[in-house]
């Protein structure tokens, strides 16, 4: 990754891979643009695929956070970001936390926004899910995020639904280890970050933006793995995609949270059929 963009917020590493009409991706935390490897391959045949590394505990990068990062910091960042790219308007796709970041940012920019997608996601009073719901507590302990990093040193438990292995049916501990988790073991400050991080998680924003979502009627998909039950199962998605008044939901068997690693052809399939049926102008 060579491409950054310096900002008032942090200074953001991001892939670009294709031409045409920009779809920005937002991966969730612990997570990094690693996620999308096996989705860009057919996205970029027809889009201007952006992907921001942000600051959720799986970027290289530090920006040395000295207070809680909220969703309303992401947002900002994320407009600071498509400002600095030029970017107008563009598709928007979030995963995992990335899709609680996705639908504040369309809450606060709905002019920059013309199509919103979700994959399973956090929303309304669901941010951060109950499986991870202690993090904000744990985190403020001296020591935690270190025993963390310890803990993920293990593929075992890095597989285990204390990390990483609830999100994914597909991938093994030594993977989710090398591509998600190794900044996060190796950088006492990228573990920093992920404190304030963890401690800006606030349903009363999800909750805020889903009030403001009411009122987007431009086009939005959800894409729900059927596999996803500990983290966002479909009633969830169903309760989502019922704020918006045209969004429409697709299921996916076998797969869970990153469907995008599970399932990653019904993913690329259905994000174009979604784009072809209310085409970007």
């Amino acid at each position: 990754m060579d491409k950054h963009v310096v900002l008032p917020n942090g200074t953001i590493d991001y892939d670009e891979v294709g031409e045409g009409y920009p779809l920005v991706l937002l991966h969730g935390a612990l997570s990094n643009t690693n996620t999308w490897r096996k989705v860009i391959p057919g996205l970029s045949r027809h889009f201007r695929c952006i992907m921001p590394t942000l600051p959720l505990g799986g970027h290289r990068r530090p920006i040395h956070a000295t207070t809680p990062i909220t969703g309303r910091y992401i947002a900002d960042l994320l407009h600071q970001f498509t400002q600095a790219l030029h970017l107008d308007q563009f598709a928007l796709l979030g995963n995992d936390t990335g899709g609680a970041y996705a639908q504040i940012f369309t809450s606060l920019h709905p002019e920059r926004v013309s199509h919103l997608i979700l994959t399973n996601c956090d929303g309304l009073e669901v941010f951060p899910p109950k499986l991870f719901a202690t993090l904000p507590l744990g985190v403020r302990v001296w020591g935690f995020t270190g025993l963390m990093a310890l803990a993920m040193r293990s593929p075992a438990l890095a597989k285990s639904n204390l990390i990483l292995g609830a999100l994914t049916s597909t991938l093994d501990g030594r993977t989710l280890q090398s591509d998600y988790l190794h900044e996060f073991m190796t950088q006492p400050a990228v573990r920093r970050d992920f404190k304030m991080l963890a401690l800006g998680w606030d349903s009363r924003e999800t909750l805020a933006a889903a009030e403001q979502l009411k009122r987007f009627e431009k086009p939005v998909l959800l894409v729900w793995g059927l596999d996803d039950k500990a983290l966002f199962p479909l009633s969830l998605g169903e309760r989502i995609a019922a704020i918006f008044p045209n969004a429409r939901l697709e299921t996916v068997a076998g797969a869970s949270t990153y469907i995008q690693e599970d399932r990653p052809g019904d993913l690329v399939a259905t994000i174009e059929g979604f784009l072809v049926t209310d085409p970007v102008t």
